[in-house]
């Protein structure tokens, strides 16, 4: 084996090997999105159920003051 084909054999394995780590880690990044996105979703789900709470407990409290006034 000459000089030259072991150079080509060892450039095919690492091209190969940084295809195949680009691919994976490709995936990877799309399955933090996709758990980000999910995040996202169940945070928004949450704060607007907060601000139906916020916006029953204001107007308790309103109809508390008017109530209390003379």
């Amino acid at each position: 084996m000459g000089a030259w084909e072991q150079v080509v054999t060892v450039l095919v394995t690492v091209v190969l090997a940084v295809l195949a780590g680009t691919l994976y880690n490709n995936r990877r990044i799309d399955d933090v999105h996709r758990r980000i996105d999910g995040l996202r979703a169940d945070m928004n789900t949450r704060f607007a159920e907060l601000r139906e709470d916020l916006r029953e407990i204001r107007t308790l409290l309103q109809e508390a003051l008017k109530a209390k006034a003379p």
